[in-house]
């Protein structure tokens, strides 16, 4: 069935989804916001405070209301995979600008007006608000990762790994077996790889072996025939050997493992990435033992194509190859290859692979009591991270007081101005409203004292603003507010909503 609505209907509808998404999430926002239970058919109830998490979860029967929540979920979706951070925050945005700029409508301002009026103040926004940013010194990564996690211990620990590693890139995070949070940092290139069978670690978890040497082989393996001149130079000469394989039948697998288990120094595994990233793959570890690819189905491997690694570790899910190359040629072509990276995809994958050359990689073992728990609290230290990562680029004071003092910069002098200096307004009101005070006294006690003060809740009190620990990304503010503006205007100049399904209304 095929539905145009348009005119006060869908104002409604876009003012009735904008609101249940954005009221939901707001109430999350700041050190005492509250945590969402979300149920979903999918998994097990978990509980979270994070924005685009709650964000996505949130559905109508009404096919109207979903078709514009999707929009709306958007602007949190966009900001996360930005900066990681801010999506409650973005939400809290777009819902004023959104609201307001529907009041106007309503009295007869143009749609299209208002949308570019709003639009042209995004630029001296953002810059007012880089005026404020300084750069971080290390206890401000630290008061960066609790504010965004709101959790003194995952901060501190989170802050302690980036200031080693330098990257979110290079940090990873798993559940923990038990109740403990820890972390290990593995200094090689770490590499997924296909399962490969547990009797290999009979006796232990991983295997270590040093001098190692290295085989890169593309294409499909169908016999060890191919390749039995250096399998039995390894075995007559106990030198250690591992085989990278794009495929290979199951019978090789078995044979390999036959010869494992007499002579304990032969393994051959299959890259876990597809396509252009394991080729990829493939290129760093050859660069790293100095061997040479080759596509079995065409060429014949040789000694001359073998390449040694000073150690390798195995577990049954990755090898980590430690090595002594200096690996600077090999970032250096990373980092221009990067310059020219179009797809969020592709750079992710690029620094990943700086990350692991240059500083290999640091796995956060999250505890926790319970499954909930230890999912709540990936969360929040994601989020830390992901804060850490934009802070890089400097921050500026949070609890909303940078966009509260970036309101006043603003003239009064079209309607876009007076919407936006109310809206940057909104995101200190929820905070200290989420804290159960009175916003209003706040604000006039903060902007009476020129901004030299901000309100600690630790304390129940105001303190001075250069000893504040409440800090913010300017990354994540300008990302924030940015994404709010462009969803809310896009959703303001619209006129007509066609669904193309069936409508359930209640």
């Amino acid at each position: 069935m095929k539905c145009i609505i348009s005119g006060e209907e869908l104002q409604k509808v876009m003012s009735d989804a904008v609101n249940i998404l954005c009221d939901t999430v707001s109430a999350t926002l700041g050190p005492t916001g509250n945590n969402i239970l979300i149920h979903n058919s999918e998994m097990t109830p978990f509980i979270t405070n994070d924005g685009v998490t709650i964000a996505s979860n949130i559905e109508s029967e009404d096919n109207r209301i979903n078709a514009v929540l999707e929009i709306v979920k958007e602007a949190s979706i966009k900001t996360n995979e930005l900066v990681g951070d801010g999506t409650t925050t973005t939400l809290v945005l777009l819902q004023s600008i959104f609201n307001l700029g529907l009041e106007e409508i309503r009295k007869g301002k143009n749609k299209i007006v208002l949308k570019n009026e709003l639009l042209s103040y995004k630029n001296q926004i953002s810059e007012e608000i880089k005026k404020l940013k300084r750069k971080p010194l290390k206890e401000d990564l630290l008061n960066v990762a609790t504010t965004s996690s709101n959790d003194y211990k995952i901060g501190k620990l989170t802050a302690e790994i980036f200031q080693k590693v330098k990257s979110k890139y290079s940090i990873k995070l798993e559940e923990s077996n038990n109740e403990q949070t820890y972390s290990v940092n593995k200094k090689g290139y770490s590499v997924p790889i296909h399962s490969i069978s547990s009797m290999y670690f009979s006796k232990k978890k991983s295997l270590e072996y040093n001098d190692v040497k290295i085989l890169l082989l593309k294409g499909y393996l169908e016999s060890l025939e191919r390749i039995s001149d250096i399998i039995n130079d390894s075995l007559e000469t106990n030198k250690n050997l591992l085989i990278f394989v794009e495929d290979m039948n199951e019978q090789i697998k078995n044979e390999i493992l036959v010869y494992y288990m007499n002579h304990k120094n032969i393994f051959i595994v299959e890259l876990e990435e597809y396509s252009s990233h394991r080729d990829r793959q493939e290129e760093d570890i050859a660069y790293l033992s100095s061997s040479t690819i080759k596509n079995i189905d065409y060429e014949q491997a040789s000694f001359c194509d073998l390449g040694n690694i000073d150690k390798i570790i195995i577990t049954q899910s990755e090898v980590v190859l430690f090595h002594s190359k200096n690996s600077q040629e090999r970032i250096n072509k990373l980092q221009e290859e990067l310059k020219n990276c179009l797809s969020d995809y592709e750079k992710e994958f690029i620094n990943e692979r700086i990350s692991k050359l240059e500083n290999g990689i640091t796995t956060i073992y999250v505890g926790g009591t319970t499954k909930s728990e230890k999912r709540e609290r990936l969360m929040r230290f994601e989020d830390a991270i992901c804060a850490l990562e934009s802070a890089k680029g400097g921050f500026v004071p949070g609890e909303g007081i940078t966009y509260l003092k970036v309101s006043e910069k603003l003239e009064n002098k079209d309607t876009a101005s007076l919407i936006l200096k109310k809206s940057l307004e909104k995101p200190f009101e929820k905070i200290i409203e989420n804290l159960g005070l009175d916003y209003k006294e706040m604000k006039n006690y903060i902007r009476k004292n020129d901004y030299g003060v901000i309100y600690d809740y630790t304390v129940n009190d105001y303190i001075p603003i250069q000893n504040s620990k409440i800090i913010d990304s300017t990354e994540v503010l300008i990302s924030a507010f940015g994404n709010a503006l462009s969803i809310s205007s896009i959703l303001l100049s619209t006129s007509s909503l066609i669904i193309n399904d069936t409508i359930i209304i209640n």
